[in-house]
């Protein structure tokens, strides 16, 4: 059993870092980079800087709170999704880190060229 929890407490613990060193080396790019090369970035770690051109906060039928955006850089737009509410608005530039997902189904909805950022950052600038 002792042998069972360290090697439990060794994984948990190398998942942990793997994810933060995941998060932290996000690759800083153009929007029109990812959107031009989807397969090159799908299911990687992205990082954009943008302004916030449309914001949509939202609560799904379960209750929980979300948030979509739509960001510009000048090159591309891009949607953005994360859970909770932002503290920003319209107008904003906001630093986003997320993974991108060149298609992403859920449930019965599919979505094409998405940030996922629920897992990342979504800073205001």
């Amino acid at each position: 059993m002792k042998k069972f929890l360290k090697i439990s407490l060794l994984t948990l613990l190398l998942t942990t870092v793997l994810t933060f060193f995941v998060f932290t080396e996000a690759q800083a790019l153009t929007i029109s980079e990812i959107i031009n090369h989807p397969d090159k970035y799908h299911l990687s770690t992205v990082q954009v800087k943008g302004k916030v051109l449309d914001l949509q906060s939202k609560t799904s039928k379960r209750g929980n709170e979300y948030t979509i955006m739509v960001l510009s850089d000048g090159t591309g737009n891009i949607t953005v999704f994360t859970f909770g509410t932002p503290k920003i608005k319209p107008e904003d530039t906001v630093k986003v880190k997320g993974v991108f997902y060149k298609v992403k189904h859920v449930g019965r909805y599919t979505f094409y060229n998405e940030i996922d950022a629920s897992k990342g950052t979504v800073e205001r600038e």
